[in-house]
């Protein structure tokens, strides 16, 4: 849940940082936890996953377009 809220913060500061600079950044989040990043990259649903899957859809999706990588 943590990390769905850091992507958006993250994501309008890189924004910010753009439209300051003229140019894209590349930029990378780090996380302490490896089930986190699994979860960030490899979509699987179980039952004890089920309720966070809707918060990491958006992660997900700007890891997908390449907006963002989370190591």
């Amino acid at each position: 849940m943590a990390l769905a809220m850091t992507t958006k913060h993250h994501l309008w500061l890189k924004g910010g940082t753009q439209e300051l600079l003229k140019k894209d950044i590349p930029t990378a989040l780090f996380c302490d936890t490896n089930a986190t990043i699994g979860v960030a990259y490899i979509p699987k649903l179980n039952d004890r996953s089920k309720h966070i899957v809707i918060a990491y859809h958006f992660t997900r999706e700007q890891i997908e377009q390449g907006n963002m990588s989370v190591m």
